[in-house]
């Protein structure tokens, strides 16, 4: 008898058999085994715990109530020669796994290129835009060689890589504990110092444009360079700039990243296509789609689960990130891949605090980033250590256990959270899925590509969407991200689009089209006075805008350094506002809603069938980011035309909605250090999932509670 067929036969292994095989992800399988989850990351090939400590360390998981590990599959320290695989440590590990209950995702790792494999192929490294190639250098989170070393638009590596990711899908095809394969990790190059521009890269962003423009001379006129005569004069454009080449790469680049993400999806499927393909993005659309492809709304089209990475660096609160994902997966299950259970030590220093790395030490900390990550509707709450690595600049970080395994206040916290979720009349509530917000945050890419080759980043336009998203959590407003397509648009009452400068024709026309069936649009200044190639018109607004409204504006500054701490005066009191000034002269069919201190149309709305479409002069987004003021909250409720009071007493706390078949379910969060008294208008007597609830009124079904400091308030009702 092999070692798999003996695991199978063991009382864990039958009972984890006999669930269907996506038991973790999609609603049917929460029938079978229902319930949130909860993992870590355990074993990387290089840098794991002691293997004496394996198989004690997933007991010990398995006890605590988790049910789900992730697995690193890196290349070089599996194919340790020439076709030679070394796979016996990945066989324990899911043998482990199905003995104590536990589901693994392998996550290939195929940017850890074999050492042998880079000497063999010295015209294969990535080329930087400094034009010095990688080397080989260390992957501080496995401490293994290779990493992100070679380019795959080179025929010998794609093949090499090819070959790998069949033997692993091979290999463990059909095992009782494969839940399936999570494909490029985070789903980013994560800064424009790792991009290519390599001999391979500049030949197919040669081929694209000659698929996607036909003759070199439909090129020529598009850049503005008439003397361009055939495809092998075109470069890959090194920074950027604001010129339609530099443009034009960036849209290369991100379908060329979704092509060899959509690569690795199907050399694994075609060798098994049971298995679930996952992955996970980095939740940064909204700043890294431009600068290094990091765009989840098209990495999530190319898996059955999608999920994130959300951590301290990333500028912005685990709920925008959660709320971005939720949207990005489009119905499909999503999950919190990587949470971050602990500080890190790396480069800090001396007299420079950094007290938002040390803030997930916490164990109050870590349990409001699992609720959030719960509340926006994520099957399962992961860490990328389950316990710390114990060599390289990363040692002894975000786990949640301690450096020898032993239990903590943080896996303890942990451990309370599984146990909750798994309590009988808890169950019910992992079947429901959070209520389409009301309104959607449009992204536009143009606009992002736009800010990227204006401002050499894309800062303004990313702390733009943060400060719009905050302004709606604080109004008690629930929110969705959405791209500027019909099916996306098609369930919102309301739209805000920030920062919108730049546009294609067919973004700024399907966003009127919706508007007109009924939708209330908001764009700030600027809309569209670009087009996708930066060509900017000479009458604003302009195309469908300029038919719908007139060319009624009056003047434009993009002198974003001179309008920090601008006012538009509204009905509503002060907004402030920031970065761009666009003042109106409106026509007598048009509502004006604020003016400047001059006295110049600031804010104006034009009915369009249904609907309305309204061009605010300035950017309040940048400022919401840094101040939400009582003016600025009734003004964008008022702006957006909801017509509902806000839902609770309490602006501090965060309120999110679930709905079911029978039943919906009130999330009240608090995120402050204090205790929160909050009421809320209910519909009945709840039921309380999680907290207490303090009093209910049933004259004007109100309900008061209590919630405790970085902890949440469940509310259950007929639906």
């Amino acid at each position: 008898m092999n070692r798999r067929t003996f695991i199978a036969q063991t009382s864990a292994g039958l009972a984890l058999m006999a669930l269907p095989r996506h038991s973790l992800f999609g609603a049917a399988a929460r029938d079978a085994a229902p319930g949130f989850h909860f993992g870590a990351v355990y074993f990387r090939g290089q840098n794991n715990p002691p293997r004496e400590d394996w198989e004690r360390d997933h007991r010990v998981a398995a006890e605590d109530g988790h049910t789900l590990f992730r697995h690193w599959v890196s290349w070089n320290v599996v194919e340790v020669a020439p076709g030679k695989f070394e796979w016996a440590d990945y066989e324990r590990m899911l043998d482990l796994a199905a003995k104590n209950g536990i589901r693994v995702v392998l996550a290939e790792m195929i940017v850890d290129f074999p050492e042998l494999f880079i000497a063999a192929h010295p015209e294969a490294p990535i080329e930087m835009a400094s034009g010095v190639k990688r080397q080989s250098e260390m992957h501080g989170s496995s401490m293994n060689g290779g990493h992100r070393a070679l380019c795959l638009n080179h025929a010998p590596v794609r093949e090499a890589a090819e070959r790998f990711l069949s033997a692993m899908a091979s290999r463990f095809r059909g095992h009782s504990a494969l839940l399936g394969y999570d494909i490029w990790n985070e789903c980013t190059e994560y800064n424009a110092e790792r991009l290519c521009f390599c001999g391979a890269c500049l030949q197919a962003f040669r081929d694209w444009l000659r698929a996607k423009h036909g003759e070199i001379a439909a090129v020529a006129k598009r850049w503005h360079r008439p003397s361009l005569t055939a495809f092998d004069q075109i470069e890959l454009p090194r920074a950027p700039g604001l010129f339609p080449d530099f443009l034009d790469s960036i849209r290369w680049r991100n379908e060329d990243a979704q092509h060899w993400m959509r690569w690795r999806r199907d050399v694994i499927k075609k060798t098994d296509g049971q298995a679930l393909i996952i992955a996970h993005g980095n939740a940064r659309t909204h700043a890294d789609a431009s600068v290094c492809v990091g765009d989840d709304f098209r990495a999530a089209e190319n898996c059955d689960v999608f999920g994130y990475t959300h951590y301290f660096g990333q500028g912005h609160p685990p709920l925008l990130s959660g709320d971005l994902i939720r949207s990005a997966a489009r119905g499909k299950p999503f999950w919190r891949a990587e949470a971050i259970g602990g500080p890190q030590w790396f480069r800090r220093k001396p007299g420079e605090p950094k007290p938002s790395m040390d803030e997930l030490d916490d164990p109050a900390a870590i349990r409001l980033d699992a609720l959030m990550s719960m509340a926006t509707g994520a099957t399962a709450y992961m860490n990328p250590r389950w316990r710390s690595l114990l060599d390289g600049p990363l040692f002894s970080a975000f786990g949640w256990y301690a450096d020898d395994g032993s239990r903590t206040a943080k896996s303890e916290e942990i451990k309370r959270l599984a146990q909750w979720s798994k309590q009988s009349d808890v169950l019910a509530l992992w079947k429901m899925k959070p209520e389409r917000g009301a309104v959607a945050l449009v992204l536009v890419d143009e606009s992002q590509d736009w800010c990227y080759a204006m401002q050499g980043d894309t800062n303004v336009y990313a702390a733009c969407v943060r400060g719009m998203h905050r302004e709606l959590t604080a109004a008690g407003l629930s929110c969705d991200f959405a791209k500027p397509d019909a099916a996306q648009l098609r369930d919102h009452r309301a739209a805000y689009v920030p920062f919108p400068v730049a546009m294609s024709a067919a973004t700024m026309d399907t966003l009127i089209t919706w508007a007109k069936a009924g939708g209330h649009l908001v764009l700030e200044a600027c809309a569209g006075y670009f087009d996708e190639q930066a060509h900017a018109f000479s009458h604003q607004p302009s195309r469908t805008l300029g038919e719908l409204f007139g060319a009624i504006v009056g003047h434009s500054s993009f002198a974003l350094d001179q309008h920090d701490g601008l006012t538009i005066q509204t009905q509503s009191g002060d907004l402030p506002c920031a970065i761009y000034r666009q003042s109106f002269n409106p026509q007598a069919k048009h509502e004006i809603l604020g003016h400047f201190t001059d006295g110049s149309a600031a804010i104006i709305r034009a009915k369009t069938g249904k609907g309305s479409v309204t061009f605010v002069g300035s950017n309040p987004s940048y400022a919401m980011q840094k101040q939400v003021t009582p003016g600025s909250l009734a003004w964008l409720r008022s702006t957006l035309q909801i017509q509902d009071p806000p839902p609770c007493s309490n602006a501090e706390c965060i309120v999110l909605y679930f709905h079911g078949e029978s039943s919906r379910a009130i999330w009240l969060i608090n995120p402050t250090k204090q205790a929160l008294t909050v009421s809320i208008a209910v519909s009945a007597e709840p039921k309380v999932l999680r907290g207490k609830l303090t009093d209910y009124n049933a004259k004007v079904n109100t309900a008061q509670v209590i919630i405790p400091s970085r902890d949440a308030v469940i509310l259950k009702l007929p639906a």
